[in-house]
């Protein structure tokens, strides 16, 4: 399957780190989905989710905020504050 390397960090740790199919957040002008081979993108994101297909399963992240960078090889999502949802 076609995944892209997935980084999700806040100020205090490393929330997540590897491969997925997709990710999905809300950014500040609405959700965005980012798929392997996405073009470069610099987004502002809103407090809420951050969803990470990994195909089998989906790991969810609420986030209080934060930036979305997409390169061609890596997406990485900088929380100011974050949580896996499944630590709540």
């Amino acid at each position: 399957s076609n995944t892209i390397q997935v980084d999700i960090v806040s100020a205090e740790k490393a929330l997540f780190s590897g491969r997925a199919e997709s990710v999905v957040a809300t950014a500040i002008y609405g959700e965005i989905g980012i798929l392997p081979n996405h073009a470069p993108l610099l987004a502002e994101l809103k407090p809420g989710e951050v969803r990470v297909n990994l195909g089998d399963k989906t790991e969810i992240f609420y986030i209080s905020g934060g930036m979305l960078e997409v390169q061609p090889d890596c997406i990485t999502v900088l929380a100011d504050t974050g949580l896996r949802a499944k630590d709540i």
